[in-house]
């Protein structure tokens, strides 16, 4: 496969999935936020379709799929493209996901194995959902493992915990934690906080990747890609810069200084965990 996924290719299965007649009234502005994510999916699809062999339809699996936004895009590209999330989610979109070409189906990973045959994909995805457990991440990491098939390949990203920016939020005296108010007050009457419970450091990552079977194929810091997120506020959406927004477009800009220098300061994990060959 020698095809390059596009921001604007992204962009297309984001709007169509929110101009859906079958969603919610309250959830288009929400859905087409994720075009400032845009950036994420582009680099794991690419590895993905770059790692594919020539020919093939990969089949890819994407854990904690949320609105299918991944596995949609991945199946766009003429991979074979499965997704699960817990009942709410798999409900609101397993539908529309199954007429675009995706199997969405509903899991609790936190308490259920996933529903599929051992050695069913060549290829898993675990982007930005492993901060949000509130409990181990090793009965996932073991299910996953066992769904690919050998010479598979599981895609981690993550939050890097020992970035430049909590170190500096810490030395200032601030937390690095999620909002406050968010998480005091937001969440007051939920049974379990759905922000991050718990953020990882490379070693970290590495070590769970290794207790649960996997071969580290990569494990290293990345920015967050820019150029989605300009797109976004200027052109696409010409939302007010704020605050809040303001200072992500700057975090953003100086990840361009510490990648290039290979220094372990970026916002993100990026981790490939390979499944044994037989």
């Amino acid at each position: 496969m020698t095809a390059t996924p596009t921001l604007i290719e992204f962009e297309q299965i984001i709007e169509a999935l929110a101009k859906d007649p079958r969603i919610a009234p309250d959830s288009p502005d929400w859905i087409l936020d994720n075009i400032a994510a845009g950036g994420d999916k582009l680099r794991v699809l690419r590895y993905v379709l770059k790692n594919s062999p020539n020919g093939s339809a990969p089949r890819v699996l994407d854990v904690g799929a949320q609105i299918g936004a991944l596995a949609l895009f991945a199946a766009s590209f003429g991979c074979r493209a499965s997704a699960v999330d817990y009942r709410a989610f798999a409900n609101k979109y397993g539908k529309i996901a199954a007429d675009r070409g995706v199997d969405y189906r509903e899991c609790d990973v936190g308490t259920q194995p996933l529903p599929f045959a051992e050695n069913s994909f060549e290829f898993a995805t675990y982007t930005d959902v492993i901060e949000h457990h509130s409990f181990s991440p090793k009965r996932v990491l073991r299910e996953i493992h066992r769904v690919l098939a050998p010479g598979g390949r599981l895609i981690i990203t993550t939050p890097n915990h020992t970035s430049i920016y909590n170190r500096v939020l810490l030395l200032l005296g601030n937390t690095v934690n999620d909002n406050f108010d968010q998480y005091f007050e937001g969440s007051a009457e939920s049974d379990v906080y759905h922000g991050h419970h718990r953020e990882y450091t490379r070693t970290e990552l590495r070590a769970a990747l290794e207790r649960t079977g996997f071969k580290v194929k990569e494990c290293r810091i990345v920015e967050e890609p820019l150029g989605p997120l300009l797109y976004y506020f200027f052109q696409k959406r010409r939302r007010p810069v704020s605050g809040g927004r303001a200072r992500n477009i700057l975090v953003r800009t100086l990840g361009r200084i510490w990648e290039p220098l290979r220094l372990p300061f970026g916002r993100q994990i990026w981790a490939v965990g390979e499944k044994e060959r037989q």
